[in-house]
């Protein structure tokens, strides 16, 4: 059965039904996508490919309120210079390497399984953007107050999308900035790091863990 790229186009990203709407989608496209040829190809580089696609899907309809086929090369550039780096948290800076080759793949499926008109345009932005992304997306100048919680307890050696662990460093990082002597302005500077750090942790965690990770905040974020 053919997928409907526009089914979303006319489903308020507020209302009541938006969100299984949002996932439905994003699942759906998100299969058809990995058993396409661009797809398939980007598999053998990326084995756990869609993390990035399913966040400009969620991004511009929940944030800016357009649809992959209302989405223009200036709404991409607003998602993902602005709101990847400001809302999405990596577990090393190197996993920003796979995003722009998976959004070019996922693109070039879009424009043909779909001829988006605006395909050709964005595709042109994500390859000029690609030099410089992982430096956009790993500049803290551009982290938004959750996620520069959320890289804080990580660099103390939380596993934060581990709810336990995750309240543990919640729970740290309240009694700091209630020791914290007057005057300071860093409450992090005093932090105990976990007992996990100590061991070694792999450099790279499965993406599939930080989709799902995402996904629990973004429905919090909703209700």
């Amino acid at each position: 059965m053919t997928f409907d790229i526009h089914q979303l186009d006319g489903i308020d990203s507020y209302s009541s039904q938006a969100e299984k709407a949002l996932e439905e989608y994003q699942d759906a496209l998100l299969e058809q996508f990995s058993n396409s040829p661009e797809g398939q190809a980007r598999l053998q580089a990326d084995p756990e490919m869609g993390f990035w696609a399913a966040q400009l899907i969620y991004y511009g309809y929940s944030y800016i309120g357009v649809t992959l086929p209302q989405m223009t090369a200036g709404y991409v550039d607003e998602i993902v210079t602005e709101l990847f780096p400001r809302k999405i948290s990596l577990s090393s800076p190197d996993d920003a390497d796979d995003a722009i080759p998976e959004l070019v793949a996922f693109w070039e499926y879009l424009k043909r399984e779909y001829k988006l008109p605006n395909a050709n345009s964005v595709l042109k932005f994500l390859r000029e953007i690609e030099p410089d992304f992982k430096s956009i997306m790993n500049d803290p100048s551009r982290f938004g107050m959750a996620k520069s919680f959320f890289m804080m307890g990580q660099e103390a050696g939380f596993d934060m999308t581990n709810e336990e662990e995750l309240n543990a460093f919640m729970h740290l990082y309240n009694a700091a900035v209630l020791a914290q002597p007057e005057g300071l302005s860093d409450p992090y500077s005093g932090l105990p790091s976990s007992p996990s750090s100590r061991k070694a942790k792999p450099k790279r965690k499965k993406r599939r863990k930080m989709t799902k990770a995402a996904r629990r905040r973004n429905r919090r974020k909703r209700k």
